[in-house]
């Protein structure tokens, strides 16, 4: 029921953020390209469909859907704490304790049973689909967080210089945007062939992380020897996509990318 109430929240402000933009409410990308202005409630949309799936799938006894449900509750009560949004009273206070309650509830024993096949009490559907392990059920929530973000910068960026009297075909920043937008999709196609068990996507994405790795690195070193810049924001971005690349190097990825040569289930 709280999941589909997160749904049911996201669904709204979708609808709202919509109409909002449709009719030019805000004049934060007046004049700019309209597909654009549509990511930001897109995005929203896809927050309300993620919970509504996992609402589903908890609702069917998948472990891995409690887990996932487990670790975002975690992070967001961390980063409501942190930020100071979880002490102001009203939406915050009262997301933050449905967030708690949320949390509590799926550590409790009935949970973990409904979502164990070998608890006396659990789902019929619970040994329905391959279980991914936790390291490859965080490789895929920080890949599809990096997308999310990704995507929603790209989009911001482009309409920011769409909205001034730039060519944006001279305009580095506008490719910069443009580029960050493509590979947000790319990175999009790869996360569902991981997700399914895919050797070619685990491969790319290595690939990709272990560039992006090379680069964030060799970026903080230049700028921590050089002139001044985010050396310390690159150095732990850096750290992050070095434990991405070193999830998806493991055994773990390994052994989830060969369930569909051995006949597994690829459903998850």
């Amino acid at each position: 029921m709280l999941l589909w109430l997160f749904a049911a929240a996201a669904a709204s402000v979708t609808v709202v953020s919509t109409v909002a933009t449709a009719f030019e409410v805000s004049v934060r990308y007046a004049g700019a390209w309209s597909p654009l202005e549509f990511v930001e409630p897109a995005l929203i949309a896809a927050v309300a469909a993620a919970c509504a799936m996992l609402a589903v799938k908890v609702r069917s006894g998948r472990d891995w859907a409690r887990r996932t449900v487990v670790i975002v509750s975690a992070l967001v009560l961390a980063a409501a704490v942190m930020t100071g949004a979880a002490l102001n009273a009203g939406t915050g206070a009262v997301a933050a304790l449905l967030f708690a309650l949320l949390l509590v509830l799926l550590l409790l024993r009935p949970a973990r049973d409904w979502c164990d096949c070998d608890a006396p009490r659990h789902s019929p559907k619970a040994a329905g689909a391959a279980q991914p392990p936790n390291q490859v059920l965080v490789s895929l929530l920080v890949l599809w967080t990096a997308t999310g973000t990704a995507l929603h910068l790209g989009a911001s960026g482009l309409l920011d210089r769409a909205g001034e009297d730039v060519r944006l075909a001279a305009d580095s920043a506008a490719w910069t945007a443009g580029a960050v937008m493509l590979l947000a999709l790319v990175h999009a196609a790869l996360n569902i062939g991981f997700s399914f068990h895919r050797g070619w996507a685990r491969w790319t994405t290595l690939a990709l992380t272990a560039a992006y790795t090379a680069w964030l690195i060799a970026a903080a070193v230049r700028d921590l020897l050089g002139s001044p810049g985010p050396w310390a924001a690159l150095a732990l971005l850096g750290l992050i996509t070095l434990a991405l690349t070193w999830s998806l190097a493991g055994a773990d990825s390994r052994q989830w990318c060969r369930r569909a040569a051995t006949g597994s289930p690829s459903e998850t």
